[in-house]
């Protein structure tokens, strides 16, 4: 290479190390594709089919997200792909352009060994493997033996088991974080709220709400307009098909979530990330607010809320520092618990004989 071309060179990838600094993209491996932070220069730099370029501009990727900045144009390239980011950041969308730009249909079918997979994607990396799915992640990465398979890991934390994962499977792939590790969204406002104890929850939840829908007249006049529509019965619907698990709380976008709950303290900090990811989303504000109780069970919330304070403080949110001094749970129980739910009460239902009160609505 000549002193011209090399100058150019190092100009660019210092111009690119730039930007992945100003923007919080941190990309690591051999010979990292360049940055696109729109659909237009990512269709000028890898050729994109004129179809799906145009789709793309009307459905709002005028500027990608930064997953999508780095991720797209690594998988576009031939790159294997370790991607870490927020919940609600486009990882979805990061591959699933590159399925869109390889033409051809997209189809939902059962993997048979007459099957030529070229392109093989875990996303939900880290759920996968906390839910303990490692055995059969390893059944599907030995079936997809094609010899040209490209594999791409999308995960919300970057656990060590995620990178162990990646290092046994992916080759010579390009890693890329965007923001902090095993941090929430920035644009989530998290809170933690002690209620005492188990019965202090309805309490409090109920304090949120009457705090929160103003005018309470409004309130009720709305609460009896969604009930003639029938939505009671759709949403306890739904509520059904969560608890069997035919709907997931995590990977799922449902458009106009403001603020979530956490009524139970998460188990993991994996679970604390997905749950409060279902707000915030796309750019837009969210907020999410879990309560802990004393020491009523073993393990107590208490016991666990420092590894929830330090996802707080590296998402940017304010944390008392006496939560940060909390002594660490031991790694043994940390696993146990991951596992299997804590023993709670049940959650006391008052009987709902008396008429809705201008007070508010409680749901």
């Amino acid at each position: 290479m000549d002193r011209i071309a090399w100058l150019f060179t190092a100009s660019a990838s210092d111009d690119a190390n730039q930007l992945r600094k100003a923007l919080r993209i941190h990309a690591y491996g051999n010979d990292v594709p360049p940055l696109a932070q729109s659909a237009h220069q990512l269709s000028e730099a890898h050729g994109l089919r004129p179809y799906l370029y145009q789709n793309m501009m009307t459905a709002g990727y005028h500027e990608l997200t930064r997953v999508q900045m780095q991720a797209v144009p690594a998988l576009l390239a031939g790159r294997e792909l370790l991607a870490c980011a927020p919940t609600g950041s486009g990882k979805t969308a990061a591959f699933v352009v590159l399925k869109l730009a390889a033409g051809g249909k997209v189809s939902v079918a059962l993997l048979t060994r007459k099957m030529e997979v070229r392109l093989l994607v875990l996303d939900e990396a880290d759920k996968l493997l906390e839910l303990g799915f490692l055995e059969q992640v390893d059944t599907l990465l030995a079936a997809c033996s094609h010899a040209e398979v490209s594999r791409a890991l999308f995960s919300a934390t970057m656990l060590p088991a995620i990178e162990s994962l990646a290092d046994t499977v992916l080759r010579q792939p390009v890693r890329v974080v965007v923001g902090e590790k095993n941090a929430a969204a920035e644009t989530v406002e998290q809170s933690l709220v002690f209620v005492g104890r188990e019965d202090g929850k309805m309490l409090a939840l109920r304090q949120m709400i009457r705090q929160g829908i103003q005018p309470p007249e409004r309130a009720v006049q709305l609460f009896h307009e969604l009930v003639l529509d029938g939505l009671r019965a759709q949403r306890d619907a739904i509520v059904d098909q969560f608890r069997k698990g035919q709907v997931w709380a995590r990977g799922m976008d449902f458009k106009g979530v403001k603020l979530v709950v956490n009524f139970d303290f998460p188990q993991t900090t994996v679970s604390y990330i997905h749950r409060i990811g279902r707000t915030g989303r796309a750019g837009m504000r969210g907020k999410a607010v879990t309560f802990f109780t004393e020491q009523e069970a073993r393990p107590s919330d208490v016991e666990q809320l420092r590894s929830i304070a330090n996802v707080m403080k590296a998402s940017g949110c304010g944390v008392p520092d006496w939560m940060l001094r909390l002594q660490p749970m031991r790694k043994q129980k940390r696993k146990a618990i991951a596992v299997k739910p804590r023993s709670r009460k049940a959650v006391a239902k008052r009987a709902r004989t008396e008429p809705v009160s201008a007070r508010g609505v409680l749901v």
